[in-house]
């Protein structure tokens, strides 16, 4: 009798560990899905090469009424994401105190300036709700002429 409750004993403590192993399994799988899975979708519309060429003196109305560098960022995740724009400097042809540049969300102008203000080139850090598109409007200009060549990337980094 006393084998058969010790064998009941060890039973119920396998069973325990079983069902906790499973448990913490099936957890880690769908946290790993969940939250590990970040899915933004960019894509540049109808840009321009990412470049500045002998640019001439321009207003930031004049700027304005250029064609701008458009980027579209859809979250097809199934969570909020957290990312930022990031303007990266391929070469130092043209100081950066010389670049003005102005950023539009989804129609709204949210920030603008010379490129020597932004910490670590970072234009913006925001999140995107499940499903959404965030729809940028990026234009650079120069209040000076010059012969220099100012060449960039944009990118678009999720944290």
């Amino acid at each position: 009798m006393k084998k058969n409750r010790i064998g009941k004993i060890i039973g119920f403590i396998g069973l325990c560990i079983f069902l906790v192993g499973v448990s913490y399994m099936v957890t880690s799988y769908l946290d790993k899905n969940l939250y590990l899975n970040t899915n933004l979708e960019v894509t540049f519309e109808d840009t321009k090469d990412f470049s500045l060429e002998n640019t001439k003196k321009l207003t930031k109305e004049e700027a304005l009424k250029e064609y701008p560098n458009i980027i579209k960022v859809e979250n097809k995740s199934l969570k909020k994401v957290n990312y930022q724009v990031e303007l990266v400097l391929k070469e130092e042809g043209i100081s950066k105190e010389k670049v003005h540049y102005v950023l539009y969300l989804n129609d709204k102008e949210i920030k603008e300036g010379t490129l020597d203000k932004l910490e670590k080139n970072i234009l913006y850090n925001t999140n995107i709700g499940i499903k959404k598109i965030d729809t940028y409007k990026l234009y650079l200009y120069l209040e000076e002429d010059s012969s220099d060549n100012f060449n960039y990337s944009i990118l678009i980094n999720s944290k």
